[in-house]
């Protein structure tokens, strides 16, 4: 017997400083994404935890506070290669800029910016970042290819944030 294979997608949604990515089965998707927008409509809930039902994880920073520049984000995070470099400043630019997608220049603008030095070809990290499941494409952004970072390649910068 040949099964039908059940297509997947993947939706991510931003509500204020919580963000959920879910991937799956459309049916599941869309259960997952209807109740993160219950939880965060109910009084009270300002902010979704881990703890909260149906939601894994924050996965914004706080917004508290000052602003991070990209060199002092930089320094936090201590990047070791380049492609560590390009991971990083896709996260600072959807974390603390808030893009909803970002482009191979604005990434190395992103490291200029950090006072580091660019790779010479941003397009070769972006696809060793890919590859290892950090970012992938989101379409376009004027009229050049844009990503965005994967919860896997969210979590890789966590964890540098943390050691």
């Amino acid at each position: 017997m040949v099964q039908k294979k059940t297509p997947t997608v993947t939706m991510r949604i931003r509500i204020a400083d919580s963000e959920l990515e879910v991937t799956g089965p459309r049916t599941f998707v869309e259960d997952k994404i209807a109740e993160f927008i219950s939880l965060s409509r109910q009084p009270g809930s300002a902010k979704i935890t881990p703890e909260s039902p149906g939601v894994s994880r924050e996965l914004r920073p706080p917004t508290q506070g000052k602003r991070l520049s990209p060199a002092q984000f930089f320094r936090k995070t201590s990047p070791q290669t380049n492609v560590d470099r390009t991971l990083i400043a896709g996260y600072y630019l959807e974390k603390y800029e808030n893009f909803d997608n970002f482009t191979a220049a604005e990434l190395k603008t992103t490291v200029k910016s950090a006072k580091l030095p660019p790779p010479q070809n941003v397009n070769d990290m972006i696809n060793s970042n890919i590859r290892k499941g950090f970012m992938m494409s989101a379409g376009d952004k004027d009229a050049r290819r844009a990503f965005v970072l994967t919860s896997d390649g969210e979590d890789a910068v966590n964890q540098m944030l943390a050691q």
